[in-house]
């Protein structure tokens, strides 16, 4: 199979991503600099920057961009949460609204100049205060629906097979898979 560019400078992600996706994929990464147009439609977002990635690479890509929907901030930051998590840092969604609801959605893309394919991984659950514990982003504020602990506080090996990014691996690498 034709070797597939998993684009991501995230070393986290890189690692989370290479659990998921089985090496009959041929999966290689690849951190490109790519234009985030301003857009509420994640997967507006996701396919600009897939045709971006394509056009850099030259072959199939795999681009992935996250949505945190506050419930007290009527669906915001969504797809900003990167420019408020850089501001703000690791606790940036409790710093905008303090504990309440939030969905993470992990719109990810596969392209490879003519088939486009997005699935989105959805994890619901609670922001709280910062929490220690292991992981990055979101990890140290979000209680999942159905769990009492935060995503740092019950470690990698459980967050790697509930979270958002690992839903939407999930569903495309099967669906990759099953193209042969």
């Amino acid at each position: 199979m034709q070797e597939i560019t998993l684009v991501t400078g995230n070393p986290h992600k890189l690692a989370e991503l290479q659990k998921v996706f089985p090496a009959s994929l041929n999966l290689a990464s690849r951190k490109l600099d790519l234009d985030e147009i301003q857009s509420l439609d994640l997967h507006a977002i996701v396919r600009h920057k897939l045709r971006q990635a394509y056009d850099q690479v030259q072959g199939p890509v795999i681009i992935e961009d996250v949505s945190a929907e506050l419930e007290s901030l009527n669906g915001l930051p969504g797809p900003f949460i990167k420019f408020f998590a850089e501001r703000l840092g690791n606790g940036a969604l409790y710093k905008l609204s303090g504990e309440g609801r939030v969905k993470i959605i992990c719109a990810m893309g596969y392209y490879d100049g003519k088939k486009e394919y997005i699935v989105d991984g959805i994890l619901e659950g609670q922001v709280v205060a910062p929490r220690e514990g292991e992981g990055f982003g979101f990890d140290f504020v979000i209680i999942p629906d159905g769990y009492d602990k935060t995503m740092s506080q019950l470690g990698l090996k459980v967050k790697n097979t509930i979270s958002h990014r690992f839903k939407a691996a999930t569903l495309l690498s099967q669906y990759l898979s099953a193209r042969g």
